[in-house]
């Protein structure tokens, strides 16, 4: 049997270790191919709050799921003391003592093998493939190859993978900016956003691609046109243009969601404040995003604020929150009575847009027999006067 096997920290797994293994079993013909995060890495420690072993595990699976043969073993993680790869090597030879054994490094790895525990041992026993890791390394490694041949008998056989020049500690790095999604196979950041690893910040396209499928097409116009506005918004008025692009994009994620539905996400997050009547099912929609926002694409407190209060406002509102509720009110779409006259000021004076636009929305609900929301007047009562009234 033909087996190989790819370790590492897979803090987070991504596409240059996809693209390896997977043209690795290809061109060795493998049986099987192992993927096994570490536990204790013994060359490097692992970063203060990041992801735990289990959340490393189910994020190699993600990763690595549709290549044939594949399996992600988690005997490091289930031993104790450091993950020597020596001791990894040892059990999968006792499995099947006869057959071939491939272990798959980057150049990296590959450079510093014999020094590792038991190297020696394990240059005379492993058959091993490097594959490059930056543009230009193939030359490095084949006469490292040929050196190791030399001094060890070492079997060898350099993967012709494309080099995709991203390691994981960069993409952390990345990912805390606001970027690196590219990088990451859609499950594996998908997985890091909802559970807020890395101190991530949502990619606006990346999180876009994920949150569509949860609007109507009919709604799609909209959410673009409040994407727009608000990153202009807060372009002029000196606001984080991730945050407010991250909070456009999901404002009105869970609108199309059953009422049921909607009270679940509430509940499940817990610290919703909002007391469900028939009467403000309108609004509804706000809270229930904010939860699923958080729960479900792991956005920071400001963005579930903004999006939380994006439909009735509230007394003392941030100014992430006046941006959003603005954006969803005069995005280019919006025909209202008056939207024009709100656009242009917004420009100049965003409590005051925000003041008329309050009043506005307060007048067609009344015009139109519906009960506005309690915390809509109060938005409205603060900004004239500075406090709600007692």
């Amino acid at each position: 049997m033909r087996r190989g096997f790819l370790g590492g920290t897979f803090n987070p797994p991504h596409l240059g270790h996809v693209q390896a293994a997977a043209e690795a079993a290809k061109e060795l013909e493998l049986d099987a191919l192992y993927l096994i995060p570490a536990g204790i890495p013994p060359h490097k420690e692992l970063p203060e709050g990041g992801a735990t072993g289990e959340q490393r595990l189910e994020m190699t699976r993600l990763a690595f799921d549709g290549i044939p043969g594949l399996q992600v073993l988690d005997w490091e993680l289930r031993r104790k003391g450091k993950s020597y790869t020596a001791d990894t090597v040892e059990a999968l030879r006792t499995e099947d003592p006869e057959g071939e054994l491939w272990m798959l490094c980057g150049t990296d790895m590959f450079e510093t093998l014999p020094d590792w525990r038991r190297g020696d041992w394990l240059m005379r026993t492993l058959r091993v493939a490097p594959y490059p890791r930056k543009a230009g390394e193939e030359e490095r490694i084949d006469a490292l190859a040929e050196a190791y041949r030399r001094e060890f008998g070492t079997t060898i056989r350099r993967i012709g993978v494309q080099p995709l020049e991203v390691s994981s500690t960069s993409l952390r790095v990345l990912l805390r900016k606001g970027k690196g999604a590219a990088l990451l196979p859609k499950e594996v950041y998908r997985f890091i956003l909802k559970n807020r690893l890395y101190d991530v910040r949502p990619e606006p396209d990346a999180l876009w691609e994920l949150a569509r499928p949860w609007y109507k097409k009919s709604r799609i116009p909209h959410v673009l046109g409040c994407r727009e506005t608000a990153v202009n918004l807060a372009e002029r008025w000196g606001a984080d243009t991730l945050d407010a692009e991250n909070a456009a994009i999901l404002h009105d994620i869970t609108k199309k969601m059953p009422v049921e539905e909607q009270l679940q996400y509430c509940e499940k997050r817990g610290n919703i404040n909002f007391s469900y009547r028939p009467e403000y099912e309108e609004a509804l929609h706000a809270f229930s995003g904010a939860a699923a926002a958080a729960l479900e694409f792991g956005v920071s407190p400001e963005v579930e604020s903004a999006v939380r209060w994006h439909t009735t406002g509230r007394a003392d509102m941030s100014l992430l929150e006046k941006i959003i509720w603005l954006a969803d009110y005069i995005e280019p779409n919006r025909t209202t009575p008056g939207v024009d006259e709100i656009r242009r000021l917004a420009e100049s004076d965003l409590d005051e847009a925000l003041r008329r636009a309050l009043e506005s929305s307060l007048r067609h609900l009344e015009e139109n027999g519906r009960t506005p929301h309690p915390a809509t007047r109060e938005a409205l009562a603060f900004l004239c006067r500075g406090e709600v009234d007692s």
